[in-house]
């Protein structure tokens, strides 16, 4: 009888995790050894998990288990409860006990179980789609017209399950063909859009050295193309007006809300321009702008043009910015600009996440003659969602090739794992500078040389 008043009183409860993937519970915690109680008083599982609940001080006490939505969850005689499908129920716990004169007492006892099923949304990225002069000319057909679905595929099929497909496009449309050009004020047609919508890509940066290549005009007809297709794509980086400015790009996928942040450390053109054109990193303004993302969104990827080209180790200046970047809010980094790849390295917080950086994953097509430009990066990353926490249960990077035919009038991307032999002694460089220039075995050698870290 005295556990019985004991349980009456008050009880302190905390917080405590079961080693169980999938399963989080809230059990009593107190020290009075007489107290009835159950161990779990609030749990959430994943449909199919189970989880044993018993009733502690009560060992010859008749114990009975109900729930009240078997539909939800299930419980045995043994208090065993199995989770079915999404949702809230309780498990109802009657524990009679009889004193010495066999009068029966009976104690009502409650486990709230939710049901949630684990959110999960794949991701992935390539860098710039460079489009020089020799990759412009590729896409004009014997019509006169542009097509430029050559240039993804033969990565199309690895991509197409993934929920979230971001590309860097490094080069402004404009719609006057006159303004048609390669490097150094690149100006591209919008039919490179119509191949990236396309091959699946639905998060477009736009946020470059190359942003302003056509002043205001370019921004306006690349802003005016995307606008179209914005209930599919997230054209992020530049903008028309200072509300678009303002407004976040943050979208839902797979009941997992994601944040993009696209900034340029720099832009190529002097030119006189509105403030709101193009998101330029300034230091105090993105962390505010990030942290403020980090309230509206279960995940927050910031997608920097940064650092110093064809080198493959960060600056001391990327890793100061990622740092701060993570500090504040930032789920994952993903860069780009230097033209080659640098690694992806593991970024701890002071709150304790893991932020996983892609430094940058260099170009994904481009007419550039130094090998270390033909090996490519694409950022992988799996985001899962339960429970009210989201983090990164897989990160990874995968080598990429940018492989150009012989004539230097063909251009397309590879995993470097479907690469073929016959293929890559057919690179242009190999033409021009003789064989070897580009091989397999050398390009392998230096993706693992990178010093990508393991998540």
């Amino acid at each position: 009888m005295k556990g019985i008043r004991s349980f009456i009183s008050a009880l302190l409860v905390a917080v405590m995790i079961l080693g169980v993937t999938g399963n989080t519970v809230k059990a009593a915690e107190d020290e009075d050894d007489n107290v009835i109680r159950l161990s779990v008083e609030k749990c959430v599982l994943k449909p199919g998990k189970k989880l044993r609940i018993h009733v502690e001080n009560a060992e010859d006490a008749k114990i009975t288990y109900t729930s009240r939505d078997t539909e939800v969850a299930t419980v045995s005689k043994l208090g065993k409860i199995t989770a079915i499908n999404e949702g809230t129920t309780s498990i109802i716990v009657l524990v009679t006990i009889s004193d010495d004169e066999g009068t029966e007492t009976t104690v009502k006892l409650k486990c709230k179980v939710k049901v949630e099923e684990e959110k999960v949304v794949t991701l992935m990225a390539v860098g710039d789609a460079l489009i020089h002069e020799n990759i412009l000319k590729s896409g004009k057909t014997k019509k006169g017209k542009y097509n430029y679905d050559a240039l993804f595929e033969n990565i199309t099929d690895y991509i197409a399950d993934f929920d979230v497909k971001i590309i860097n496009q490094e080069t402004i449309f404009i719609n006057d063909s006159s303004q048609f050009a390669g490097y150094p004020c690149f100006g591209t047609p919008k039919e490179l859009g119509d191949s990236m919508r396309k091959a699946g890509f639905n998060v477009i940066t736009c946020a470059t050295n190359h942003a302003y290549d056509k002043g205001a005009r370019g921004i306006k007809d690349t802003g005016a193309y995307w606008k179209q297709y914005e209930d599919s794509v997230i054209m992020t980086g530049i903008y028309d007006s200072q509300e678009s400015y303002d407004t976040l790009s943050i979208r839902e996928y797979n009941g997992i809300k994601i944040a993009f942040l696209n900034y340029t450390t720099l832009v190529n053109s002097g030119s006189k321009r509105e403030p709101y054109y193009i998101r330029y990193y300034k230091e105090s303004q993105a962390l505010k702008e990030i942290a403020k993302a980090k309230k509206k969104a279960d995940f927050v990827i910031v997608l920097p043009h940064w650092g110093i080209e064809y080198d493959h180790d960060p600056s001391s200046e990327q890793k100061t910015m990622a740092k701060k970047m993570a500090e504040a809010g930032a789920d994952a980094i993903i860069g780009c600009h230097p033209h080659v790849v640098q690694p992806m390295k593991v970024i701890k917080t002071s709150d304790g996440r893991r932020v996983p950086c892609f430094y940058s994953l260099g170009n994904f097509v481009s007419n550039m003659f130094w090998f270390k430009t033909q090996l490519e990066g694409m950022a992988e990353l799996e985001i899962v969602k339960w429970n009210g926490e989201t983090t990164v249960r897989k990160a990874k990077q995968t080598p990429l090739v940018n492989h150009v035919n012989g004539n230097d009038t063909e251009f397309t991307a590879y995993l470097l794992a479907d690469y073929d032999e016959d293929v890559c002694k057919k690179h242009y460089m190999n033409q021009r500078f003789g064989s070897g220039a580009v091989t397999i075995k050398r390009l392998k050698e230096l993706f693992n040389s990178i010093g990508n870290d393991k998540w």
